[in-house]
């Protein structure tokens, strides 16, 4: 019993003394939250069955996200994303506030405290639900012209997708605003503005950029320029220039519309050019070393299921949708990089959100040390 006792006391020491030692870790300097909006397992398998293999798979890590948000089973995108955004639940329409509409800290703002840079990266408008709960703080996802003027007013530096037609005047041809304010102008007083693929390719080596490339979302896939991929690397190659690191979220909002719609060509379009940008991602934390990337989904769209096909021939012979709305369904949770090991298994999303904000709180404690030793 002796032997006994002293075992289990000198496992209880080394449990501690390992934990202790993984709270004393630096967390990652760069964190990249990448969201397929509706993406569930059976749009990922599609994919895979499709192209045969996929850069996800390049991840260490995996498992599954539970979506409900705090009124409802079944989530919708501002509810989905505040959780990601924010570690904490709220209920639908929500954009980063809790039920009481209090508002919500989010991933990005915390960053901030740390002394990183920060940017959204989407293929639907930038004041859409999703990008809305890393940017923005309202009680109803549609205000998205009270969402667009709190973009102004904050200190996001790159912000790149569609939806300029939520910041310039409602004269303005193609403006969804009911007033006169102009706030590209405003924007462009912080940073420099592109409305078109050329304009964005145009602006250079800078360290800041916004790039709304449409009036509201951008097209298809198929027909998209510049692709998730290149906007993503123009994001990177702005964001790594702060020596403090950055915090990143990308979304492939289409997977959504195309599970909604029952559309499978684009359900398999949007999934492998989201996997696309999601090897750019790892291309890019692979060579940096520092950097954890997260790729999940808000919710599951469409309620997708596969039935028959064929791996020789890469095909989907038979397949259905059970809705065309979101279901309630976990969805993949996949993770590479320092910090990843903490978002194995099954999470709830607002767990998932709490880890990667306890990151950038053990960021900011590290700078404001630095800073304090710094000091006369």
């Amino acid at each position: 019993m002796q032997y006994r006792s002293l075992f289990v006391f000198t496992l209880a020491v080394l449990v501690i003394s390992l934990t202790a030692l993984a709270a004393e870790e630096a967390p990652p300097k760069n964190v990249i939250v990448m969201i397929g909006d509706g993406m569930g397992v059976a749009h990922v398998t599609a994919a895979r069955i499709v192209e045969g293999e996929l850069d996800l798979e390049r991840c260490a890590v995996g498992g599954f996200s539970a979506t409900h948000s705090a009124n409802k089973l079944v989530t919708d995108s501002a509810a989905g994303g505040t959780a990601l955004a924010t570690g904490q639940r709220t209920d639908n329409g929500m954009i980063a506030m809790a039920p009481d509409g209090t508002p919500l800290k989010t991933l990005l703002e915390h960053a901030e405290d740390a002394g990183k840079s920060t940017g959204v990266v989407v293929t639907c408008s930038v004041t859409h639900a999703t990008p809305a709960t890393f940017l923005a703080h309202v009680d109803d996802r549609d205000k998205q012209p009270e969402i667009a003027e709190q973009i102004v007013a904050g200190n996001a530096d790159v912000i790149l997708g569609g939806g300029w037609g939520f910041f310039v005047p409602k004269s303005h041809n193609g403006s969804k605003r009911e007033d006169e304010k102009d706030l590209i102008a405003e924007l462009g007083k912080r940073m420099p503005v592109a409305l078109t693929a050329e304009q964005l390719r145009a602006l250079g080596d800078v360290d800041s950029f916004a790039g709304m490339l449409a009036p509201d979302y951008l097209l298809w896939a198929e027909g998209r320029d510049p692709s998730l991929s290149e906007m993503v690397t123009m994001a990177l190659k702005a964001l790594s220039k702060n020596p403090n690191g950055f915090a990143l979220m990308v979304e492939g909002s289409h997977i959504d519309w195309a599970g909604h719609a029952n559309e499978e060509e684009h359900v398999l379009g949007e999934t492998i050019d989201f996997d696309k940008a999601v090897g750019t991602v790892l291309d890019f934390a692979e060579a940096d070393g520092n950097t954890l990337v997260v790729v999940t989904a808000d919710h599951e769209t469409g309620g997708y299921a596969i039935l028959d096909g064929s791996l020789d021939e890469k095909k989907i012979s038979e397949s259905d949708f059970s809705t065309g709305s979101h279901s309630a369904e976990m969805v993949p949770l996949f993770a590479h990089g320092p910090g990843a090991a903490a978002l194995g298994g099954i999470l709830d999303n607002d767990e998932v959100g709490q880890i990667l904000i306890g990151y950038m709180e053990q960021a900011a404690k590290a700078s404001a040390k630095e800073e304090a030793v710094a000091a006369p």
